[in-house]
């Protein structure tokens, strides 16, 4: 019982004595409806709320016996009467669950339902208070019409007693599709900082999401903007509202969102204040990587990993591998300058283990090595999304004699092929070795190059066909004879499988002239010895980055060295691309100065950099834009 006493005598000294106290953490709080508090205040809200979590009357409330300016215990409402709870109460509590006992948390919420941050801003509020809608204006009297003023004289007041360790705020429903909204904010923030004397480094910004889009938020496009203000603001985090529960109106939370969001808030803060959050808490701290830069061309990786002792970065974009580094919540992180925009593979080593990016969906889809896929926006580039029309990519299943499986397929039909009746060429476009039937969909984007170079009418429409190239008796060295083994196996399965099945389930134009085959890697090499097989069936083949052996030429095409101007006659185009960098790059010389001695004829690029997919990119664009034509 004395010691009960004792501390309840500790705790008012605090409150009625002058002598600042280090150990009380003051956060100021503002923002819009979802930080005033818009849910209902259930009974266990008011229940068990420790004598160290106080909050400072914002304005006047005489049915509670609250005076503007006075600390009280923090029951809600936290902001004034009639509002309801927010994310600051479970804030305030998730705190105390872990600094020491002799330590008070006070909080001054300053917030106005549907305000936009103009209404926080010394230079913009004279203004906004004069035009602002009829149902908002009591709110601003509540503030003398100047929230900014009114919440730098509380904190003043609050310096007296305690030290302000954050900023708290939830706005941007009100100011959505604004990019400038971030340094609206910003102003905010300095004006505050200067105005009571404080450290940005001392006094970070902790901002809160609107709700998610996959709880069906209707301000969800905000987040994207609101995920950008650390790149304006280093000393401000941001807190996800990822799976927060809502209100009907998806726009603000209910209570158990406004609970799980405040223990969010706590969990960033924490770390921050020196504290480890809570284990049960870390769930509110998802990891977002890559984070994209749109100013400045950097891009941010982030991976947690609490327990690793180095983590380290690998990509084609980078000349050798670099270190992250860890904050106090294990997320492991880099910023780093991406020169070229383009779609590149990226993994993690986590302790000498090679993982992919586990906050990223973008898959390299490949069976030998563990990458996710970064994609530097560039509007310029082929692979760029435009509004223009768009194909459809299907996944089929067809029936192999040649293995004795059903195998899959992709198959690209291009813009209005579904509506109209018309027959097209065909494609046959084959992914590297230990790629899949998806790599030159997903990492390839043949897709949205075609529709791009068919909408400037650079291409022809055509359909294009991406099988499945593992041949299921592994992949010999192409320096071997035992690779035209396996390259003669995938020509069987082409010609006795694929094609017929593609005949007759899509609308193919007959003959040689009408098929094209090309390929990346592997599947550049199985793409030659099927083209030089079957002249019958192709008129149109394209190596990227891959050759034939001079053995393997002089064993199965004789006809290269006996009748040359035959050959010749036989196809439209044979295409040979490779980087100068390309670690297969003398062979390909090796397989081109083969033609040059006897005649053949054929066309190509030599391209810098390695044996890459930007490369085999670019090998696409250029050949879709020669194939049919």
């Amino acid at each position: 019982m004395k010691r009960l006493l004792l501390s309840l005598t500790l705790i008012l000294l605090v409150f009625t004595g002058n002598a600042q106290d280090k150990k009380f953490h003051i956060f100021l709080c503002f923002g819009q409806s979802n930080m005033e508090g818009a849910a209902r205040i259930e009974p266990k809200d008011t229940l068990n709320i420790s004598e160290r979590f106080r909050m400072m009357a914002a304005v006047d409330d005489p049915s509670r016996a609250r005076v503007k300016g006075e600390w009280y215990r923090a029951v809600p409402p936290l902001c004034r009467e009639k509002t309801g709870l927010t994310p600051v109460d479970y804030f305030g509590r998730t705190l105390l669950e872990v600094l020491p006992e002799d330590h008070t948390v006070g909080v001054i919420n300053v917030s106005i339902g549907g305000c936009r941050i103009e209404a926080f801003m010394k230079d913009s509020i004279g203004t906004y208070a004069k035009t602002a809608p009829q149902w908002m204006i009591p709110a601003l009297k509540a503030y003398d019409n100047d929230p900014y003023k009114w919440l730098v004289e509380l904190a003043r007041k609050a310096q007296k007693d305690g030290v302000i360790a954050g900023i708290l705020m939830h706005q941007g429903e009100s100011n959505i599709g604004e990019e400038d909204w971030p340094l609206k904010v910003k102003s905010v923030y300095e004006n505050l900082l200067k105005d009571l004397d404080l450290k940005a480094e001392n006094v970070p910004l902790i901002a809160g999401e609107v709700v998610n889009a996959d709880r069906g938020g209707r301000s969800a496009g905000m987040n994207a903007i609101i995920d950008k203000l650390p790149l304006t603001i280093p000393t401000a985090h941001v807190v996800s509202s990822s799976c927060c529960t809502q209100f009907f109106d998806q726009i603000h939370f209910d209570a158990k969102g406004y609970r799980d969001f405040g223990r969010r808030y706590a969990a960033v803060m924490l770390p921050l204040m020196g504290y480890k959050a809570p284990v049960s808490r870390m769930y509110y701290l998802p990891v977002e990587s890559p984070v994209i830069h749109l100013f400045g061309g950097g891009v941010t990786f982030n991976i947690r990993a609490l327990h690793a002792k180095s983590v380290l970065l690998s990509s084609q974009f980078l000349k050798e591998n670099v270190s992250l580094t860890m904050n106090r919540e294990g997320i492991w992180s880099a910023t780093l300058k991406v020169e070229n925009p383009d779609i590149y593979p990226y993994n993690f080593i986590v302790d000498g283990v090679t993982v992919s990016d586990p906050s990223n969906t973008e898959i390299f889809p490949n069976e030998g090595f563990k990458a996710s896929l970064l994609t530097v926006p560039n509007e310029k580039a082929l692979y760029h999304v435009n509004d223009v029309p768009h194909g459809r990519v299907t996944w089929c299943t067809y029936k192999s004699e040649v293995l004795g499986m059903n195998r899959s397929v992709l198959v690209y039909t291009p813009p209005g092929y579904e509506a109209g009746d018309a027959s097209y060429p065909v494609f046959y476009l084959v992914s590297g070795t230990t790629d899949t039937e998806e790599t030159w969909f997903k990492v390839g984007r043949v897709n949205t190059i075609l529709d791009n170079l068919i909408a400037q009418g650079k291409a022809k429409p055509m359909i294009v066909v991406m099988p499945y190239g593992n041949m299921m008796s592994g992949t010999p060295s192409p320096t071997s004879l035992e690779a035209a083994d396996m390259y003669k196996v995938f020509a069987d399965e082409m010609t006795a499988c694929i094609i017929p099945f593609i005949d007759k389930e899509f609308r193919t134009l007959p003959g040689a002239g009408n098929r094209a085959i090309a390929g990346f890697s592997r599947g550049g090499g199985q793409s030659l010895f099927t083209g030089f097989s079957h002249v019958d069936k192709f008129a149109w083949i394209c190596s990227y980055s891959a050759y034939l052996t001079p053995e393997v030429m002089d064993i199965y095409f004789p006809s290269f060295n006996t009748s040359p101007d035959k050959v010749n006659a036989q196809w439209k185009l044979l295409w040979y691309g490779v980087g100068s960098d390309d670690f297969l790059y003398k062979e390909v010389v090796k397989n081109r100065e083969y033609f040059d001695a006897r005649g053949i004829r054929y066309q190509g690029i030599t391209t810098p950099g390695g044996h890459t997919w930007m490369n085999a990119r670019t090998y696409l664009s250029t050949t879709l834009q020669l194939l049919f034509q």
